[in-house]
């Protein structure tokens, strides 16, 4: 067996070894993965989803485990390369781990369809980022997606953009599956509609991005509206670079829910990303009147690391564990991973706590809950 890589070792793994054993689990165990990119360009998404699948696992752990047994998590570096993902998943799927959580990146689970993996390897995959359409079109047996999907986040932010009198789009779009679906899915809302989209720039992913033409480009269209379809820490920097040299345009910014706000706060400062609009496919993360945010509040304070500040990315990682370990219940006390498929699928109108989910074996798309929410001062959220 290939050794395991990991960025996350001072992180600890629940007390599991990082090298996959081919025997079943422990008896008093039951395993899951994360592979995902804990080094790469999208490093922050994929330890932030990390650090909230250990949450959910910590306090599910400390309330005396699924039917007894404690839960564990293997982590695996997939560096945010295709290939090797595959060689990752691979890994995973020979393991005892029952299932993979909250896959990051689209090149991977590009790769992953394309060599129909899933479903040869009958390995469940749960939580996949990004939503863009591709990944969830047609359905894959082995495959769910929690949060609500691309589309309906775009469309969103188009009706924002109707409602706003704002006619001149720009998209700024990561040159990758996510960020191409992304584009092509703008342009067919916009289609026929009086807004125009007047300027279209790429961002390369994996290498240094020219920032200082992209803001040209798109400050020559002199667009009313800015769609940034790519990843935070771009996003961030994308940000940064156009308030800096636009020369004081007055576009407003706009981003799918993986340009979180701590992240463009972090990257851009609090003075840039203010105003910047950001769809929601997860609960208001200030909201503790929401049973699972408070709930995750709670468990934060209990379980969490020292000095870890709560964000987004925490919090759909904790709600899709949480999802999953219903499932794994479920399944009873000798769970197996056709037993999870079987659990998952029949969680119809699961309610986790204010967030509610809808599966079925035609139905892998939990969620169609999409807010709109804008940065304020202070980084926090206006709903």
């Amino acid at each position: 067996m290939t050794r395991v890589r990991s960025a996350l070792l001072r992180a600890g793994t629940l007390g599991a070894s990082l090298a996959f054993a081919q025997a079943a689990p422990a008896a008093s165990e039951i395993a899951l993965a994360h592979v995902a990119p804990l080094s790469g360009p999208v490093t922050r998404e994929a330890t932030e989803y990390n650090a909230g699948i250990r949450l959910a696992l910590k306090a599910a752990n400390a309330a005396g485990g699924i039917h007894g047994k404690q839960l564990v998590l293997r982590n695996l570096d997939d560096e945010y390369k295709a290939d090797t993902a595959l060689t990752r998943f691979r890994e995973a799927a020979a393991s005892d781990a029952l299932a993979a959580l909250m896959t990051v990146g689209s090149p991977a689970m590009t790769r992953l369809l394309a060599e129909q993996f899933p479903e040869t390897q009958k390995f469940p995959v749960i939580g996949v980022i990004p939503g863009a359409e591709p990944l969830r079109t047609p359905i894959n047996p082995y495959v769910y997606h929690v949060r609500a999907g691309d589309v309906e986040q775009y469309r969103k932010l188009a009706e924002h953009a109707a409602t706003t009198s704002q006619q001149r789009v720009a998209v700024v779009y990561a040159d990758i599956p996510f960020g191409t679906a992304g584009l092509a899915t703008l342009e067919s809302l916009f289609s026929g509609k009086s807004q125009q989209i007047v300027a279209r720039v790429a961002l390369p992913m994996g290498s240094k991005a020219d920032l200082s033409a992209a803001v040209k480009t798109v400050a020559a269209a002199r667009p009313d509206i800015i769609y940034m379809v790519i990843p935070a820490q771009l996003a961030g920097e994308f940000l940064k670079a156009y308030r800096s040299g636009s020369g004081g345009l007055p576009a407003q910014l706009a981003t799918v829910s993986y340009g979180n706000a701590e992240t463009l706060c972090q990257v851009a400062g609090e003075d840039a990303a203010r105003g910047v609009v950001v769809a929601q496919v997860m609960p208001n993360l200030g909201n503790s009147a929401i049973p699972v945010v408070r709930r995750f509040h709670e468990d934060m304070a209990k379980f969490g690391e020292a000095g870890t500040r709560p964000s987004i990315f925490h919090l759909e990682a904790y709600v899709t564990t949480r999802i999953v370990l219903e499932a794994i219940r479920r399944a009873g006390p000798a769970p197996t991973r056709p037993k999870l498929v079987q659990a998952l699928d029949g969680l119809k109108h699961y309610d986790v706590g204010g967030y509610t989910v809808d599966f079925s074996p035609t139905r892998h798309t939990g969620s169609s809950f999409v807010d709109i929410s804008i940065v304020g001062r202070g980084c926090k959220l206006l709903f």
